[in-house]
């Protein structure tokens, strides 16, 4: 069954051509495909029949036909608050916060749009991500003024946020803290594997996660981890550089080769637990959040709950 997406054209992608544009935002189809899908009309720009070369201005609408294979996902978004400013809510493990790859209406902020939405209502822009197997809370506003400033407070470092994590191995420290910047790791076959510079220059971007032991485990140990800067997978690369991967975590800490046979396996529709595999998803979750508040100029602090799946795989491995 086809389905009819539309793309709004921002300034990040102007200047590219039609088929530059959809190769490399949407990877679901490769770039032969996507010229067959134009010349056969099942491309638009601006409710026009287009060509591959045409050259996108900001601003165009790009809408397209296509038939969705997405994988499985878990689509329990749970609303923690709601205000005409922005929305709190809890995302579920195993659902990516936004479209890649194939994953397009199975995404959080799409399924989001969708529980939200309203008569001439402005649709909900992400303001902070989480990886896909990554649980817990997101903010998301349809207010340009407020997300705008939520923006701000993050990029700044202003928001405080604390995740809870299980680690491999028992760590003796009550608590630690990793001071790193995030590169990535020239070593690996895995374009998206980062790791800690060992020597950084001095203009080195600052990336500093505080760890916190919660609790002793058999094998495991449970964590609170504050990062003070927001870089990309910074909680897991961490964990990873200080000798104590997340669980389940199919990248950090475990080999290249591991890594794309998860991967090749996924692509192929097998979404079975592999042997080396501690866990059916990385054990991390965004547990509580506090930002001042747009409207109010007030700090407001959201709290999530762990799900049942880490109280379970904690539980299962709880001392005595």
């Amino acid at each position: 069954m086809e389905t009819i997406l539309f793309s709004k054209i921002t300034s990040k992608w102007a200047g590219l051509s039609l088929l530059n544009f959809l190769s490399t935002r949407f990877r679901y189809h490769t770039e032969s495909e996507w010229r067959r899908l134009i010349f056969e009309g099942k491309v638009r720009v601006n409710d026009a029949i287009a060509n591959p070369d045409d050259v996108l201005s900001n601003g165009d609408s790009v809408s397209y036909a296509v038939v969705l294979k997405e994988p499985p996902v878990d689509s329990n978004i749970r609303i923690v608050h709601a205000d005409e400013f922005f929305v709190v809510a809890s995302k579920p493990p195993n659902l990516p916060s936004h479209a890649d790859g194939n994953f397009i209406t199975h995404t959080f902020i799409y399924m989001l749009n969708q529980m939200m939405r309203a008569e001439n209502c402005r649709p909900y822009k992400l303001i902070n991500r989480l990886d896909r197997e990554t649980s817990g809370l997101i903010v998301a506003s349809n207010n340009p003024l407020a997300h705008k400033n939520l923006a701000r407070q993050f990029e700044a470092g202003q928001v405080h946020k604390e995740y809870i994590a299980v680690a491999r191995g028992e760590i003796r420290e009550n608590s630690f803290t990793v001071d790193g910047p995030i590169v990535p790791d020239a070593q690996s076959t895995i374009s998206i594997r980062r790791k800690v510079e060992i020597n950084p220059m001095e203009n080195r971007r600052v990336a500093i996660t505080f760890f916190e032991v919660i609790e002793r485990l058999n094998g495991y140990t449970m964590l609170r981890c504050i990062p003070k800067s927001g870089k990309t997978a910074q909680i897991r690369v961490h964990l990873a550089h200080a000798g104590f991967p997340l669980a389940g975590d199919k990248l950090y800490g475990r080999s290249d080769e591991e890594f794309l046979e998860y991967v090749s396996r996924v692509r192929a529709g097998n979404y079975e637990t592999l042997p080396w595999m501690d866990a059916p998803r990385q054990m991390l979750h965004a547990h509580r959040i506090m930002f001042v508040h747009p409207s109010i100029n007030m700090t407001v602090e959201y709290i999530d709950p762990i799900p049942d799946d880490m109280k379970l795989f904690i539980e299962e491995r709880r001392i005595g």
